[in-house]
């Protein structure tokens, strides 16, 4: 219902859904309470990824705000930081106010591809013993090795 009113104010149509889904946090919050005044645990904003351009050779974030606006931020992270996550692609971003500051979040994925299992290791603990055993994908025993543990001695000779 304050659809209309936050377009107008200058907020892209993503934004004004995003206000208005934390403004139902925060009533359902209240109603969870009786009524009384709702409890804010954390002032934090996601941020979409077209709602912002990070640079990581230059380590700077610039922020697209309403009516056109854009803030540039520069990344305190170390160089050797910035290294690390170059190949991996950034999938959100979440600015945070804490203790009168203001911290900015980026969350980084990588694509992992899953490799072709070749052997399959079970293991079984006894009191008298431990097995290993290592199978192929067909089922065939690869490898059974039986080590002798002596945890029936240790709980019958408790001090």
């Amino acid at each position: 219902m304050f659809y209309e009113k936050l377009r107008i104010l200058g907020l892209r149509a993503h934004h004004a859904k995003q206000i208005y889904t934390y403004a139902e946090s925060v009533v359902e919050s209240a109603r969870s309470n009786g009524g009384k005044k709702p409890v804010l645990k954390r002032l934090t904003a996601r941020i979409d990824k077209y709602d912002y351009m990070l640079d990581l050779e230059n380590r700077v974030l610039v922020l697209k705000l309403h009516n056109n606006y854009d803030v540039r931020l520069k990344l305190l992270t170390p160089r050797e930081r910035v290294e690390k996550f170059k190949e991996w692609s950034n999938y959100e971003l979440i600015v945070k106010y804490a203790n009168g500051e203001f911290w900015v979040l980026i969350r980084f994925k990588k694509i992992v591809k899953p490799i072709e299992l070749k052997t399959v290791m079970a293991t079984d603990l006894n009191f008298d013993n431990l097995i290993l055993a290592v199978f192929t994908m067909n089922g065939e025993l690869v490898k059974l090795k039986r080590i002798k543990t002596p945890l029936r001695k240790i709980l019958t000779h408790r001090i």
